[in-house]
């Protein structure tokens, strides 16, 4: 996007992890313009988003009045709260703004949401898409390019692996993705995100499915749980505070995501997340934060990715860079869509826009 185009105005949609990415980022690239920010929280209301991003006054206001912040002339809302809320999607796609979202939706299974975003889009004139890191690009839109060298694919696996001790998250979300949790309450009540991970990882295998023309029959979810052999201090929300796992409690969180076909997984999704090493039963994979993609089948073939992980960089903080970027990327494309609910199949290829900046500090146009 040449620096002459008019930028496209953004709403952000909560100040979270993502969302403080998002502000950083229309502060730095011109393609971008921050216009508005929504806050849950009244302690944030009247702050400036730039502050509370951790970038410096930006002259946007943040507000927790809805009605106010979608009376803001804007063209996008990058919708990231905790938690999804269909009807606050829905209120903000018939108020004429382009939604883009990591919090799932990258295919939606349920055919009653899926008919009332649809609608809402009809409604608005605008478009709304699923997109994040996994799901939205390591589970669906890399597998789906990398079967393009293949002749026959019998299953395709899909590793996740995330060093949480680095998470960079609320103190809250480690406790709801079960974390700290004594054993015996984790094995009579597994995680509270788990139900609602397990619809979003689903959508993502539907997505990947239905780009390879395959039929899903069933759909199964397991879970393990590993302990900390010793007190375990996390850093929390960008290293501003910390927090400790208790030896003895929850400090590693297996899920794996299956797609069925008779007694086959055919598409595989396997999350370890650990709050470092020296877990019990410690699974073999040290790596700080990685993705791996397997397709078993003629070639066979495998990729995996990472990011600072070996130059000492933050590779957990990257990797919530990754997903706001993933998310912010996909603006333009989503934003001159036709409306309606619109997946990674219907999108033209995403890239990077107006990212690359010579030593002289110029971003140059795309």
């Amino acid at each position: 996007m040449p620096e002459s185009f008019e930028p496209i105005r953004v709403i952000q949609w909560a100040t979270g992890s993502i969302g403080k990415f998002t502000i950083d980022t229309c502060r730095k690239n011109t393609a971008f313009e921050l216009v508005g920010c929504y806050v849950h929280s009244p302690q944030k209301a009247g702050l400036d988003a730039g502050e509370i991003a951790g970038v410096g006054p930006l002259g946007v206001v943040a507000t927790n009045d809805m009605a106010e912040v979608l009376g803001i002339d804007a063209d996008v809302v990058l919708y990231a709260p905790l938690l999804a809320s269909v009807d606050e999607i829905c209120r903000i796609l018939e108020a004429g703004k382009n939604v883009v979202t990591p919090t799932g939706f990258t295919s939606i299974r349920d055919e009653q949401v899926a008919a009332r975003i649809g609608a809402a889009c009809q409604k608005g004139g605008v478009s709304f898409h699923g997109s994040g890191i996994h799901p939205g690009f390591s589970g669906d839109r890399l597998p789906l390019i990398l079967s393009a060298m293949s002749q026959r694919i019998d299953r395709i696996i899909v590793y996740e692996v995330v060093d949480m001790s680095r998470v960079n998250e609320s103190w809250d979300m480690v406790e709801m993705l079960g974390f700290d949790m004594t054993p015996e309450a984790a094995r009579a009540n597994p995680p509270g995100l788990l139900e609602v991970m397990s619809g979003i990882f689903f959508e993502s295998i539907a997505l990947v499915a239905e780009g390879l023309g395959v039929e899903i029959e069933r759909y199964e979810k397991h879970h393990e749980f590993a302990l900390a052999k010793r007190d375990i201090t996390v850093d929390l929300e960008l290293g501003t505070k910390t927090g400790t796992i208790r030896k003895g409690h929850v400090a590693g969180q297996s899920f794996d995501y299956r797609g069925m076909v008779g007694d086959d997984a055919i598409i595989d999704f396997r999350t370890r997340w650990k709050m470092g090493n020296n877990l019990e039963p410690d699974w073999p994979f040290d790596d700080p934060w990685y993705y791996e993609i397997i397709i078993e089948g003629e070639p066979p073939l495998r990729i995996k990715f990472t990011c600072g992980a070996e130059d000492g960089h933050d590779s957990a903080a990257y990797g919530l860079l990754c997903t706001a970027m993933n998310c912010i990327n996909s603006i333009p494309a989503v934003v001159a869509a036709a409306p309606g609910v619109r997946t990674q199949l219907d999108l033209p290829l995403v890239r990077a826009v107006n990212a690359f900046r010579p030593k002289s500090g110029h971003a140059t146009g795309q």
